[in-house]
Parts: C-alpha cells; structure tokens; sequence
C-alpha cells in the first residue's frame, strides 16, 4: 500500500512539473504584433528602447536574435538580423546546388519591405536598418501569426477560403519572381488568424538576372498588383532603396517586372481575363 501511494504521488508531482514547463513555455512564446506595417510601426522601429536581445527560437542560417523594445509603455519584440555576406564566383552549397555571385545580407530585408510598400503588397513587415550596440542590421517587426505554411501543408488544414487562399498565394509567387528570392521556404510563409498571409526572411533575394526565376506557376495575377509595379520607376527606386540595392539589383528588379507584365498581357489574351485576372 505503501509503494502505491509513493507511486501516485511521484505521478502527481511528475504532471504538475511537466504543467509548470509547459506554463513557462506558453509564457516565453513572442507575442507578435496585429498590425505590421505603417509609420507608426516603423516610428516605433526606429526609436524605442532596445530592453533586451537574445538569440532567437528560430534563428536559421543568419543567426538572427530578438529584441525587446519598450517606447511610451509599450513592448514589442522585433527580429535583428546582421548577416551582411557576398560571395564572387561560384559558391556550391551542400545540397549539390550552386549559386553565381552569391548574397546574403540584412540590407535586402530592407529592400523588400520598401518595395512591398512601393507596389501595394502589404505583406512584408515593418523592416528598419538599425544599429544595437556596435552591429549594423534589419530590425523587423515581429509579426503575429497562427502558423507557418509548412505546419498547414503537413496537417493538411484546408484555408475557410480556398479562392481567398489561392488569391494570396499567387501574390507571393509574383513577389518572389519580382525579386528572385532564392530562398522561400514553407517556414517563411506565416498565416495569420483570418487567415492573411505574411512574408518574412528576404535576405537570399533581389538577384540580379533579368529572367524570372520560376515562371510557370504565374498563370493568374492580381490587378491591383500589376499597376503597382507598373508604377515602378528606377529613380522612386533608387530613393527608397539605393541604400540597401545595387544599381544592377534595381535594374534587375524593373526587367523582372517588365517581363511579369509580358507575361500576363500573354495570358490574359490566351486564357481571357476572367481566368488571368483577379482584383
């Protein structure tokens, strides 16, 4: 009777601690900020207090940490990254595939909210160039979401919305042709909880080909995309982000764009409008 009791006790006290961890862990989950982008978002970026930075959950190959900062009584949690690496020549990753001219920099991160904002995507989040310490690097609003893509696509979660959802994602495709990311994974793709789709991690982007990088999946385009990057010009370009870009990125980004533009003129004749296009 003795060992019983012994026996359910070291139980209880075994789902109490195993309670308490997972309490500690739900406490130490970032809380993300609803609203994303703005002025306010980037005021806010740009000067608050940085209270805390420690390594981040998730930091990927870029070794990107988590700021704390508090301004007027408010905290929110931002992710900086300092990675700022340019490769000449050939560089062959591990996987077998290879890259001519390789980059991966903070300063891009930049670039691709500037642009988000220039062409009315409203994806990206607030990303700032900021100096902590001694090091130089993008501080992005950390962004409130229900999950990433990859855990939807592994449960097979079916969207509310299955038009709605399709609509979002041939948005990212247009985006990550206009700015030939390299690196878009299922994990940078995060849903938020009335299920809109937000874009982070664009440090392996705005390479400089004039082809676009993966074609065949465009075969339907947002309206109101298209005339936001028709809009683009190479000096808004320049002003916005020949901080961050190469004059052969920014021309890049306009022949990609010229030929996302071709190719929806081409499909809408093709396939008619009411399939091509969408607002």
């Amino acid at each position: 009777m003795f060992d019983r009791t012994r026996r359910l006790r070291l139980v209880s006290v075994c789902l109490v601690a195993l309670a308490g961890a997972r309490g500690v862990a739900a406490q130490e989950r970032i809380q993300g900020a609803t609203v994303i982008q703005g002025e306010e978002v980037e005021r806010f970026l740009t000067t608050a207090k940085i209270v805390r930075l420690k390594s981040n959950p998730h930091p990927g190959v870029t070794g990107s940490r988590v700021a704390t900062l508090e301004l007027d009584g408010v905290t929110r949690f931002a992710n900086f990254k300092t990675i700022d690496e340019q490769k000449s020549g050939i560089t062959t990753f591990a996987n077998g595939t290879s890259e001519v001219q390789f980059q991966d920099s903070w300063r891009t991160e930049v670039a691709a909210y500037e642009l988000d904002k220039l062409i009315g995507l409203g994806m990206v989040p607030a990303t700032v160039k900021r100096t902590i310490g001694r090091d130089q690097g993008s501080l992005q609003i950390w962004a409130d979401s229900m999950m990433p893509e990859a855990v939807r696509y592994a449960k097979k979660i079916a969207p509310p919305d299955v038009e709605a959802w399709n609509q979002w994602l041939f948005k990212v495709r247009l985006f990550d042709n206009l700015i030939y990311n390299v690196d878009r994974n299922l994990e940078h793709l995060l849903i938020t909880n009335d299920w809109r789709v937000i874009l982070i991690d664009h440090s392996r982007s705005f390479r400089t080909q004039s082809e676009l990088k993966e074609p065949k999946p465009l075969t339907r385009f947002s309206t109101s995309l298209l005339d936001g990057i028709a809009k683009l010009d190479e000096k808004t370009m320049r002003a916005r982000m020949g901080d961050y870009l190469s004059a052969l990125q920014i021309k890049a980004v306009l022949q990609r764009r010229d030929r996302i533009l071709a190719l929806a003129r081409e499909l809408s004749a093709a396939n008619g409008e009411a399939k091509a296009l969408y607002p």
